[in-house]
């Protein structure tokens, strides 16, 4: 809520935001592929050697980022997700991608799934550090006139986990590489207790960060590569400083009657003062593009701030010139 802006609420609306990579329009069908196998099963072992992880707890971060993956796609409206069941070798200790999957082998894969394109992930990386210490803290104890402040020292552990993960995308037709980038994520937990032993075993595993950080990469990647649904928020004036239309427009938004609203606030503007006129206006265009209208609401926000004067509202244009071009591009992706 705005406050500088008037009485004011907010409205929040689900909508289908673009992908950043707009896929050949003939694709309706991805086939997801775990490409993380090092070639050489010694490396493997070597590899959870050095960074005290063991080279199942790789594949189970990779298999959740594909299941994510998956799930997230699952909820787009633009494509049927398969899952490769086997793990294809491709991963190497220098975390660069390996030489790209021979078309024909990818040509088979489509074949056999009925898809057109590959999304493969091929570089698997992840690192986890713990460090911990102590530190005094505070607390009560006792009760009624007993009661007292005492120090006391507190032991912590703190983990930092960080994955990338590097994700091709095939599309064999015309035997193009759609994408390629590495996503990466990392976060960091910690836990106390009352010595260093307890500390650190109430803290979060190695293969339990990881998985939760694959988690966040596949999440990442699905709204790269597909339209989403997203839920955005708008305030818009809930009082007029004169104007009872402004309440009375904004008490049918309240029940979602987007369109008496707008004939309520458009009434208003012929006898409103120029302030909240502005106010009427920029109530018009939110509603608008709440409903989609988004010309419309365009026009309206305009009026808002050249028409009336509402500067304060005058950042809306630029935000619903930016929904406008996502719009067209959307409807490009959707084809």
């Amino acid at each position: 809520m705005m406050h500088s802006c008037g009485p004011s609420k907010s409205v929040s609306f689900n909508i289908t935001q673009p992908a950043e990579i707009t896929m050949p329009p003939d694709v309706n069908t991805l086939l997801l592929v775990d490409r993380t196998k090092f070639s050489n099963e010694m490396v493997n072992i070597l590899e959870g050697i050095l960074t005290g992880e063991m080279p199942a707890d790789d594949r189970i971060a990779a298999q959740e980022a594909m299941m994510r993956l998956k799930g997230k796609l699952d909820m787009s409206p633009r494509y049927n997700v398969k899952i490769h069941p086997d793990r294809l070798i491709g991963n190497n200790v220098t975390a660069v991608f390996p030489e790209a999957l021979k078309w024909n082998v990818i040509e088979q894969l489509c074949a056999k799934y009925q898809a057109e394109a590959v999304v493969a992930l091929e570089v698997f990386d992840s690192n986890f550090i713990i460090t911990n210490g102590s530190r005094i803290k505070k607390k009560h104890v006792g009760e009624g006139k007993e009661k007292k402040e005492v120090e006391y020292t507190e032991y912590y552990a703190q983990g930092v986990g960080k994955i990338k993960m590097g994700i091709r995308t095939y599309y064999p037709k015309d035997r193009q590489i759609v994408d390629q980038q590495f996503v990466d994520r990392s976060n960091s937990w910690e836990a106390a207790g009352t010595n260093p032993s307890d500390a650190l075993r109430v803290l979060i595993t190695k293969s339990a960060a990881n998985k939760q950080l694959a988690g966040m990469v596949g999440d990442a990647y699905a709204y790269k590569i597909s339209p989403m649904p997203v839920r955005i928020s708008r305030d818009f004036y809930s009082k007029g400083k004169d104007s009872p239309d402004v309440a009375q427009g904004s008490r049918f938004a309240d029940v979602a009657q987007w369109k008496e609203a707008i004939d309520v606030w458009k009434k208003g503007l012929s006898s409103a003062n120029e302030k909240d006129a502005g106010r009427l206006a920029y109530n018009i265009a939110v509603a608008n593009e709440v409903i989609g209208e988004y010309g419309t609401a365009l026009h309206w926000a305009q009026e808002a701030y050249t028409k009336y004067g509402n500067i304060l509202r005058r950042e809306y244009v630029p935000i619903i010139q930016s929904r406008i071009e996502e719009e067209k591009r959307l409807q490009q992706q959707m084809k």
